[in-house]
């Protein structure tokens, strides 16, 4: 398979790498663009969340075979790829097709079982179609990983616990022995993870500000049982909050160490940065009486049962590699498939044509007849050709459309 990807996530890259390589809606779509300036290149998808960039891509031509898509994405960064080398994880083929199985259901996930994730693989795919990036290949690998993870998901897999980042948010606190019940919260960021974020603080009894700009003020939704304070005031509001999250796409700190520690007096405090890049300042940690936990901190969280999980998922999951390795490999046969079918469609109208004089019909109706006898043949002959996919081992049914090809040659 002509299929490559290249990745770095958490397993590899600590949160200091890994925002290096976090991409803005507007830095995909500019490489989206740039990927189809590459030789050997068909299609391309970029996937950038919190935990991971990627860089996926399929080709036709041999040159394929000699691109690194991690060499590219260094490229598109403006970085170095022999710095960063260390840090990716390169699949190709059928070992790519599986981890995109996975990772589409939350198994490749910091968070096990992340909900999020197919939602996010959906959303950088629809960019690629619009950027016009993608070809064929993605567009089925990508629909069948997320129907398969849609099975795995209601069938069998972590229907029982919540695995958004939110709730690893909340879980953390608890394993941490961190009470948030009747604690002041503050929400940097009004986006989908800081609204889910501040969802979860009110659910577990905390008191929650959550901040917003002016210019969104009309455009925003703010859940239940939060109060919205002016992000102009999130350091005069510092000193009165016992918790503090902030989950924003920012290009910039949201709470530097400097004004915090002018801001805040004695007391202990938690702070949690659910961004990449991070929105607060590392050196945040070291001020006194401040815990500060990032999205690396997640990687302790294990559940019970996950291992289990994992089989099962991945049981399931083979169903969902093998449709799409048999399309894969029965794609270049479509064009031979086609040419079977219409020559059959030909031949069945022309052996009618004459018992279909014989009727008193006009000769435009006889015409639109045996328009509709030649394309129904068509559909039949055709029809039975994908069947043998379905039925017969790659190594039987290539000879017989091979050898079906060549008789239809003869029927003209």
């Amino acid at each position: 398979m002509k299929i490559k990807m290249a990745g770095i996530d958490y397993r590899k890259a600590p949160v200091q790498v890994r925002e290096q390589f976090s991409m803005t809606a507007s830095m995909v779509e500019r490489a989206l663009k740039e990927s189809r300036k590459a030789e050997g290149v068909t299609g391309c998808v970029i996937i950038s969340t919190c935990n991971r960039t990627e860089y996926w891509i399929s080709g036709e031509a041999d040159s394929f075979y000699g691109l690194n898509p991690a060499a590219l994405l260094c490229r598109e960064k403006e970085l170095d790829y022999s710095d960063y080398a260390s840090y990716f994880t390169v699949r190709e083929g059928k070992e790519a097709v599986h981890y995109l199985m996975e990772l589409c259901c939350g198994l490749q996930s910091q968070i096990f079982g992340d909900d999020q994730i197919i939602s996010q693989v959906k959303r950088a795919v629809d960019v690629a179609r619009e950027q016009e990036a993608l070809d064929s290949v993605l567009e089925i690998l990508f629909r069948t990983a997320v129907t398969g993870a849609k099975k795995v998901k209601t069938k069998v897999l972590l229907t029982n616990v919540d695995r958004s980042v939110a709730a690893a948010m909340t879980a953390l606190l608890r394993k941490e022995g961190i009470s948030i019940k009747g604690k002041n919260c503050m929400v940097i960021g009004n986006g989908e993870i800081g609204r889910l974020a501040a969802s979860e603080l009110v659910k577990a009894g905390g008191f929650v500000s959550m901040t917003l700009r002016q210019y969104k003020t009309r455009e925003a939704i703010i859940p239940a049982g939060c109060r919205v304070i002016d992000y102009n005031d999130r350091y005069e509001k510092l000193s009165h909050m016992d918790i503090v999250v902030s989950a924003t796409v920012s290009p910039h700190y949201t709470l530097t160490a400097e004004r915090a520690a002018e801001c805040l007096s004695d007391g202990e405090r938690v702070f949690i940065d659910l961004a990449i890049p991070r929105d607060l300042e590392p050196e945040l940690g070291k001020l006194s009486g401040i815990r500060l936990f990032d999205m690396d901190s997640f990687s302790q969280l294990k559940y019970e049962g996950d291992l289990k999980q994992i089989a099962v998922a991945d049981e399931i999951l083979k169903k969902y590699e093998l449709e799409f390795e048999q399309w894969y490999e029965f794609r270049e046969y479509v064009p031979v498939v086609k040419e079977i079918a219409r020559a059959a469609g030909e031949d069945t109208a022309a052996r009618l044509r004459k018992e279909l004089k014989s009727y008193s019909l006009e000769r435009e109706e006889r015409e639109e007849l045996e328009k509709a006898i030649e394309k129904a043949a068509a559909k039949v002959v055709a029809k039975l050709c994908y069947g043998l996919r379905e039925d017969m081992e790659p190594q039987s049914w290539k000879p017989c459309l091979d050898g079906l090809k060549r008789s239809s040659d003869n029927l003209e």
